[in-house]
């Protein structure tokens, strides 16, 4: 545990300690839970039918969710570490229970309680990825911009990252965030803290051809439209990565695929046209299971996909997986999640945790406990203070950009929330002399205490938020040159 987790993991240990038995205790065991969890819990969002829970096995390298339209993909999941291979219900009310999982441990088809009667299902299992990276939730997809159920609301509150799931980018889908980041409470989902995927590329254009270039093309512009809500958009292909991180494609398998090796191009070609084409066309005896199975492991682009591979010379189920593998894009996703959340992970952890349980302090059932919880929120006041807390306000001040107030300043707001130096959060070029980040800094103090003077009480309070940062910033770089 970080010195800035532990400081605030002391402080609730204090306060529970002092309280007697009852919610605000339990509240506090939580949240210590919490700071004393390894990684980060994300959660996977997105539209109805948008490839979440596609995404999640990928992530995970294990077909835990489901990913066929059935009443547990309406449900809150919860997948984290466990010895053993559990998925316990907690019903809106009762008490939670545990039922037989799917086999290989995953959530099973049915539940024997209605969906709507469910207010989140916990999948433990003894996955590496759960253990060492991440704690990961599936959310229902949203279906109207009405909003999302208070089950969904509770989860992405007790999330620290995003992953925003769109098949493809639509008109709305800036309206639909901004329903995940309400949900999310506190600073919210922005770009600090969610990355958007692009899930189905083989999907793109006319069928035909090669995906990425599109793709990349469609994500970069959708990036440009969402700057201040997703730090990336990532382009993948959902199903391929599913299969290539899974453990469902076998040698018998790539067989199959060998028995579709000997086709001409045009064979090839007329075969691949649409999913509707493999399954009835007579240039293969291939049986009907057996073109059913592969089009639900790869699609007719992952089909085609294996197939050129193995006419390049790729041997052996191993080495196929390996390539389809690189051909899904999953690689570019886990090293943005990386690069964007693993170096934020302390920081994103304790804002979280401190938005939970700063409303409960002012709480109480009796004198005694009142006064032990304004304890503890003078206690919480003060972690709030730390300067490594500056970027948790910061990001508030970026969602505020995001919503059209203070939009022209959108980049440079990006810039100082997610640079990783002094000369990135200025928005200078790497190496920039330290006395030319000074001036930049002073620059930029002097331009934001003049915005603290307007008549619009929320751009005069976010103009001191982005002032004290940039300053902090100084004496930053100041203290570098001493």
């Amino acid at each position: 545990m970080t010195q800035l987790r532990e400081r605030l993991h002391d402080v609730c240990a204090a306060a529970e300690a002092a309280l007697e038995p009852g919610p605000a205790r339990e509240a506090l065991a939580a949240a210590k839970v919490r700071l004393s969890e390894g990684g980060l819990r994300v959660a996977v969002g997105g539209r109805l039918n948008a490839g979440k829970s596609t995404l999640v096995n990928s992530l995970l390298g294990q077909g835990l969710a489901m990913t066929d339209a059935t009443e547990c993909t309406r449900i809150v999941t919860w997948f984290v570490y466990g010895d053993q291979n559990r998925v316990t219900v907690t019903p809106k009310r009762g008490e939670p229970y545990a039922i037989a999982t799917a086999p290989g441990g995953g959530v099973p088809a049915k539940l024997g309680t209605a969906p709507e009667d469910v207010a989140h299902l916990t999948v433990a299992t003894s996955n590496r990825r759960l253990r060492e990276q991440y704690t990961v939730v599936d959310t229902p997809g949203l279906d109207a911009l009405s909003g999302l159920d208070e089950y969904s609301m509770l989860a992405l509150a007790d999330a620290d990252a995003l992953l925003y799931v769109m098949p493809h980018p639509g008109e709305r889908d800036a309206e639909a965030l901004a329903a995940f980041r309400g949900g999310a409470g506190g600073a919210g989902m922005c770009a600090v803290n969610a990355i958007g995927v692009l899930s189905r590329i083989d999907q793109l254009g006319d069928g035909e051809g090669d995906p990425w270039p599109v793709a990349r093309r469609i994500a970069d512009r959708y990036h440009q439209r969402l700057t201040t809500q997703v730090a990336e958009v990532i382009p993948i292909v959902g199903l391929l990565a599913q299969t290539a991180l899974g453990e469902t494609f076998t040698e018998s398998d790539t067989q199959l695929l060998r028995r579709l090796v000997p086709l001409s191009g045009p064979e090839r070609d007329e075969l691949l046209f649409s999913p509707d084409d493999f399954r009835a066309g007579d240039a293969t005896d291939l049986p009907p299971a057996a073109r059913e199975r592969l089009l639900k492991l790869l699609g007719v682009y992952g089909i085609g996909q294996a197939l050129a591979a193995l006419d390049g010379g790729v041997t052996g189920t191993v080495r196929l997986l390996a390539e389809l593998r690189r051909l899904s894009g999953i690689d570019a996703l886990t090293q943005a999640i990386d690069r964007h959340f693993a170096g934020s992970a302390d920081w994103l952890r304790v804002d979280r945790v401190l938005s939970n349980v700063e409303p409960l302090t002012w709480t109480g059932r009796d004198a005694d406990e009142r006064e032990v919880l304004a304890g503890l929120r003078e206690e919480l006041a003060q972690v709030r203070r730390d300067p490594r807390l500056r970027r948790a306000a910061l990001a508030t001040v970026l969602t505020a950009a995001g919503e059209g107030a203070l939009a022209e300043a959108g980049e440079e707001l990006l810039a100082l929330v997610t640079g990783a130096d002094p000369a990135a959060r200025l928005g200078q070029p790497p190496g920039t002399d330290p006395a030319q980040l000074r001036a930049a800094a002073d620059r930029q103090i002097g331009r934001w205490r003049a915005l603290e003077g307007s008549p619009s009480r929320s751009l005069a309070r976010h103009a001191r938020t982005v002032r004290e940062a940039y300053e902090s910033l100084y004496f930053e770089i100041e203290g570098e040159r001493g």
